[in-house]
Parts: C-alpha cells; structure tokens; sequence
C-alpha cells in the first residue's frame, strides 16, 4: 500500500503538464480504484492517507464515491481533521459537496457530526482562538452552502461568540462580520427570523451604519469603505489596522493582496448588503430588499471577486423582479447567469442557483415556457450534485412545480406539476420540523394544483381520495397558519394565502367565506405595496370572478376586472396571459347586462390577444450561453448615473 501511495504523491508533485504527456488518465484511474479497493478489503489502518496531498487525497475520496465506498468515505470526512484539510483545498469544493451529501444520503449524520465535533474542540481549548474562528467560518460556510442549515447556525453562532469574546480590536470585529455575513444567510435561508434579526443589528451596530437602507452614505465604495472601517477603530490602534495578519482572500474578498484593504472591506459590505437584502426579501420588505440590494450593487469594484459579484447581481435581479422593474431585472438576472457559467462552469450548484432567479424572472415576465426549461435545468444540476434529498433540490422541485401549474393552467394537465410538489414537500418533511415556515410556500402549491385537477374532474368519477378540494384547503390553512406564526397577518405572504383560500372557497361554492377571503387579500397588499401593484391585481382580478360567475354583482365585477385589466396593462402590456380572464369575464358581465355593444367590445379584445400570444410564441428569449456581459462600470452606470 505504502509503495501505490508513493507513486500517487510522485504524481501529484509533477506539473500539469507532465502529468497529461506521461501519465495516462487511466493508469491513475487504476491506481486510484485498486487503492479504494484495497482500504475497504483489509479493512487497514488509514492513517497513511494522512501522508498524500490535498490534491491526491481529494482524489481518492472522490473515487470512493465514485466506486460506492460510502461507508468508509463517510468515517473518513466525519475526520474534523481531514475535512478542514479539504475545506482548505480550494480546488476541492464541488466534488466535496458531492462526496458530502452522498454520505448523508448513505444515513450518515455527517453534517450533525462535523458541526458537533467543531463544538468539542471549542470547548476543549485545544486550538487557538484565531484558528477555531477560521475553522468556524469555512465550516459553517460549507454547511450553509450544502443546505444544512440548522448545524451550519450552531458552528457560526459559536464562531460569533468566540469573536466576541476576545479583544475587541477591529480584527475581530471584522471577524464577527464575517461571521454575521455567513449567519445572515443561513438564518434567512432557514427562515429563523428572530435570530436573523438580531444578526442584522449586530452588524449594522459594528459598520456604524443606519437602520435605514435609504440613508444616505458617503459616495462611492471605497469612501464608504473607510467609513466603516473607522467605526470599527478603537481609540487606541489606528495604527494598528496596518500590521495585522492578513484574512484569507476568500474571507473578505480582497482579490489576494491581503484583502483586508478598502477593497476588501468594499468587498464585505457588498456581501453584507446582499445578505441584508435577502433578509428584506424573504421577510416580504420589498422597497427594503430592493434599496440594500441597490446599495450593495454600487459598493462592487472591478476588483470584487467574481462570487460576490454574482451574489450581488442575483439579489438586485430579484429584488427588481418584485418591484416589477423588468428591464432591470433582465439585465442582471442574465449578467449573473453569464458570470456564473464562466467562473463556475454548468456543473456548479452557484450556476444552478442563478438559473433559479432566471427562471423566476421569465415567469414573472409571462415567458412561462422558458421559465420552466430553465426550472428544469438547474433542478437537474442541483440533483447531479445533491441527490434527491437536499432542501435546494427541494426548493427546485417547488419552483418547477408552481412554473408547470401555471403554463398547463389551460391545459389541465397537472399531474407532472402535482409529482414535482409532493416530491419537495416529501423532502422538506424529512429534513425540518413539521412547524417548519419553509413547507408553507410548497404546501401552498401542492394545494393550488389539487384544486385545479379538482375542479377538471368530471363529477362523480373516483378519485380514489376523500376529497381533493378538502385535501387542498387542508394544505392552504397550514400554510396560513405557518406564514402567522413567522410574519403576522400584515405580510404579502399571509395576503397571498388568504387570496388563495378565497379561490378555493368559490370552488367549494363557500361564496361568502370566499368574499372575506378576498377582501383581507386586498386590504392587506394595498396596505404594504400600493394600489397599483401586481399582487392587488391578482386579488382584485379573483374577486371580480366571483362577484360575476357566483354572486351576481355584475355591476361590482365590471369596476374590479377594469382595474385589474389596467394594472396588468400598465406592468405587462397588451400580451400579459392573465389579461384572457378579465377579457373572458367582462364578456359575460355585459352579456348578463345585456350591454352587447360592450360584449362585443371585449371579445374582440379577446381576439387581438389571442394574436399577440400567437406572435409571442414566435419569439425567443435569448437562448443560454448568448447572454452580454457588461462591463462593471458601464452596468452600474444604468443604475446610479441619475444620481450623479
């Protein structure tokens, strides 16, 4: 064994190049397996591994997975040791997050191990501070990437306190926004909003910032850099800033230069800003995503890596999708796309999670089609890489399942939508508690497709189910009940179930629950984003349909599909799918009237649109791989020149 260990390490020592002219891909393959081998049949000690490089060492484990080792792969990377060596290994990520989940799904408690593990050693005082508190930060940044959530939150919340407790010099204050950096995005992630927000004010307390994304702040990235870099000072060490060890680029950001400059510190504000977006987001708080979204975008400087940078674009691109800013929302929706194919390659979980924020801006620009390719796409990367047990090919599942509702909407062909949600609600239920905010949104839509393949089930055919319309308003109360418990009843999200149980309750022919319904729906959203938005067109749109099909209030449906024909007008245009509905409903309101004239009127409105929808597919959304990068300062200039 020691003799094939020696020639793996005389191969890793070779350049790249020797190693492609002298040594063939499968000789190494064969030693690689014949070694795999060998450790599961003699059952021998494994220290010797300890010996070869990161690069062989990686190698090995990955043909373990490769050759369904996962017994002994698993006893390997439950090693703290030997996983900090690989977390330390940048050319290691991937394929350890591949070798990683594959173990879990092998029924190994990996993520709870190593994070427990992480804890001993805390509490054994063994290792220097500076060095747990490096360790804390990649591995709860490999959790949290992974999507183990709950075990990433306990190593960084011990890696937060061991920050605290320690001098605080602007080292470790830097180090406890790191440290926040990382949290903030597991805790939203997680959906832990109080924690999240006790996260939040933590790091705006130590930047010295305002708890207001639209204060004003020093121009450009590199003044508000140093002004937050100031506020981390103590009195006594300005000096001292200078003649600390450097953090390691990945850390800050600082493109290698010891990162811990302005344009590192520029770097970990954008980050902080990003993360300080996505808590506005999933929290519903869409001006707010969208101001923190935007200051993070002009705090990127050509010297930003470029994975912050993809970071930064793909929170601005969701946050101007739900401010229903869409030419915005395209431009850096497909930057973030490019960028991350060129630095990550098609393969890579950061390529998959940019697919995701394109497909929910095709489908929220009505280009529904499109929008579920690129669902499906990044659901298959997601699966190559987690298997078919991960909270992110959960949520993959989730987003592909409502993209397929919608485009069969007409169709009634459900059931590919109803697999794909009652897959992600399955792994969701096995990965969190069952009070869990993140099964309210897939519960939700399991409940949306029901109803439908319900209501296109001919009366009195055997379903084989006690009642899919019950089943589904079962789902959408506990989806309401979540969505109280994490945000109250003033949230978008809270309206939105609501506006989903009144359309149920018109198909159980509940037309006074349905009506309550739906007017919390409306007070709630005009309340928290306008009059004029989207959302309350949706709503009003849903009321009008049932004060004209169900409730005879045709002259109250006529006002209601008005507005919402205007609202979509205003945002979509003329070609917007949910214009077919209010067109189809003010047809039969005034026919009811008998108003024929106005009839008339509409369904020829109707035509035209069913024209325009036939242009549209004819026309391509740009395919893949043709996006245009921009350069930096010319993006930025789109967005900040009115500023100036």
């Amino acid at each position: 064994m020691k003799r094939v260990l020696f020639y793996l390490a005389k191969m890793a020592d070779a350049s790249a190049t020797v190693r492609v002219k002298k040594i063939p891909d499968n000789l190494y393959e064969v030693c690689l397996t014949n070694l795999v081998n060998y450790l599961q049949r003699s059952k021998c000690e494994r220290n010797d591994l300890r010996s070869l490089p990161d690069s062989i060492l990686m190698d090995v484990y990955y043909k373990m997975l490769q050759e369904k080792r996962l017994c002994i792969l698993g006893a390997e990377l439950s090693e703290l040791d030997i996983f900090e060596r690989l977390l330390r290994f940048s050319g290691a990520q991937l394929r350890l997050l591949q070798c990683f989940q594959a173990v879990i799904e092998h029924g190994s408690k990996l993520s709870v191990e190593l994070a427990s593990g992480y804890l001993a050693r805390c509490d054994t005082n063994t290792k220097s501070r500076n060095s747990l508190i490096q360790l804390g930060l990649r591995l709860g940044g490999f959790l949290n990437e992974a999507g183990w959530y709950a075990d990433a939150q306990r190593v960084l919340l011990r890696c937060r306190d061991l920050c605290q407790a320690q001098p605080q010099t602007t080292h470790y204050k830097r180090l406890t926004l790191e440290c926040c950096h990382r949290l903030l995005n597991t805790q939203s992630a997680y959906c832990c909003f109080p924690a999240a927000a006790e996260t939040y004010t933590l790091a705006l307390k130590l930047l010295g910032l305002p708890d207001d994304a639209a204060a004003k702040l020093p121009d450009g990235p590199i003044a508000i850099a140093e002004t937050c870099s100031k506020a981390l000072q103590t009195d006594d060490e300005e000096q001292q800033s200078s003649r600390l060890d450097p953090c390691p680029e990945e850390w800050c950001g600082g493109g290698g230069g010891g990162g811990c400059g302005a344009w590192g510190m520029s770097a970990l504000l954008a980050r902080l800003c990003k993360e300080f977006s996505a808590l506005f987001f999933v929290r519903c708080d869409y001006s707010a995503a969208h101001a923190w979204s935007m200051r993070a975008l002009s705090l990127l400087t050509p010297h930003t890596p470029a994975k912050i940078t993809i970071e930064v674009l793909r929170a601005c691109g969701k946050a101007c999708v739900v401010k229903r800013r869409f030419s915005e929302a395209g431009l850096l929706v497909r930057q973030g796309v490019a960028l991350a194919r060129a630095a990550f390659g098609p393969a890579h979980p950061r390529y998959a999670a940019a697919l995701l924020d394109y497909g929910f801006y095709l489908l929220n620009i009505d280009s529904i089609t499109h929008s579920v390719a690129v669902y499906e796409e990044a659901l298959s990367t997601l699966r190559r890489v987690f298997g078919r047990s991960s909270l992110h090919v959960a949520t993959a599942q989730e987003d592909l399942a409502y993209a397929l509702y919608v485009l069969e909407y007409s169709s009634g062909r459900f059931y590919k939508a109803r697999d794909h949600a009652e897959r992600a609600i399955r792994i969701i239920e096995n990965l969190v508690p069952p009070d869990h905010l993140l099964l309210a949104s897939a519960k939700r839509v399991k409940a949306l497709i029901l109803e439908e393949i319900a209501l296109d089930t001919p009366a009195g055919q055997d379903m084989r189910e006690p009642s899919l319309l019950e089943e589904s308003e079962s789902l959408h109360k506990a989806a309401l009940e979540l969505s109280m418990m994490a945000f109250g009843e003033k949230n978008v999200q809270t309206a939105k179930h609501y506006g989903n149980l009144g359309r149920l309750y018109q198909s159980m022919q509940k037309f006074q629950d349905a009506e309550t319904m739906h007017l919390k729906a409306i007070a709630i959203k005009e309340e928290l984003l306008g009059a004029e938005d989207y959302e309350v067109g949706l709503s009003v749109g849903h009321l009008a349909s049932l004060y004209n099909y169900h409730m005879n209030m045709h002259r109250a449906a006529e006002k209601l599909y008005l507005r919402s024909i205007s609202i979509s007008l205003k945002l979509f245009g003329e070609r917007y799918s949910g214009l077919e509905y209010d067109y189809r409903g003010l047809v039969h309101v005034f026919t009811q009237l008998k108003r024929h004239d106005r009839a008339h009127h509409y369904n020829a409105l109707l035509q035209h649109w069913h024209d325009l929808r036939e242009q549209s597919k004819a026309e391509q959304q740009p395919a893949l791989g043709d996006e245009q990068v921009l350069p930096l300062e010319q993006l930025q200039a789109k967005f900040f020149a009115d500023n100036d």
